[in-house]
């Protein structure tokens, strides 16, 4: 089988991955992510190779089986680096720091969080390091560090009122409404859950309304 052949395999192997894992099929969704897999190291395409790895990772995750994940995760980010696709190696390490964070290894998460954010940053990807700023956030926040979450959660929210996301600055409305609650600055979190309010409201984000009420 020449290797064009080989590559359209690899692809229609990895398209019915990602239908079986759209059904919630995820023992079958793994074993077509891993034909893919096979393919692509054999012909050399360490990227692809590592995109199938995520997918792998992302199966194991939903399998409960952690450690499979996180070591597919692992070789998935050498992969991309040794090909140099940094904005892969961010996702990448954005998907670590929340399996870090399932695994309450929090120093971990705040460490891929972190170099996730230092690669958008030199991308220019504005929105990407505005989430990974909420992930630190949040972090800190599940830690009680609760001022350097707070700083985290103001430092996202300048980013994405500068570029008009309009959703995720209500996010962090609400997320900085939390810990000023937490810290029993109750005013102080009223006036950021309004915020909060009008924002999903305008953007017919009921759920994430109802939500905030409940604050």
């Amino acid at each position: 089988m020449n290797k064009e052949n080989e590559f359209k395999d690899a692809n229609d192997y990895d398209n019915t991955g990602q239908s079986a894992l759209q059904k919630g099929d995820f023992e079958k969704a793994l074993e077509f992510f891993t034909k893919s897999r096979q393919i692509f190291s054999k012909l050399g395409d360490k990227e692809n190779e590592a995109f199938q790895l995520a997918n792998i990772a992302h199966c194991y995750l939903n399998a409960a089986m952690p450690d499979k994940a996180l070591e597919a995760y692992k070789i998935s980010f050498d992969l991309l680096k040794s090909v140099e696709n940094r904005f892969g190696q961010a996702m990448v390490l954005n998907n670590l720091g929340h399996l870090y964070v399932s695994l309450k290894e929090f120093d971990n998460a705040l460490s891929s969080f972190q170099r996730a954010l230092e690669i958008y940053d030199a991308l220019g990807e504005n929105r990407e390091k505005g989430l990974q700023l909420q992930n630190i956030g949040s972090v800190h926040r599940d830690r009680a560090e609760n001022k350097n979450a707070l700083f985290a959660y103001f430092d996202a929210l300048a980013i994405f009122e500068k570029i008009g996301c309009k959703l995720d600055s209500a996010n962090q409305f609400a997320n900085i409404g939390y810990i000023y609650a937490v810290d029993r600055k109750i005013n102080k979190a009223l006036q950021w859950f309004k915020k909060a309010l009008v924002l999903y409201k305008e953007l017919n984000e009921k759920e994430r309304a109802d939500s905030v009420k409940q604050n």
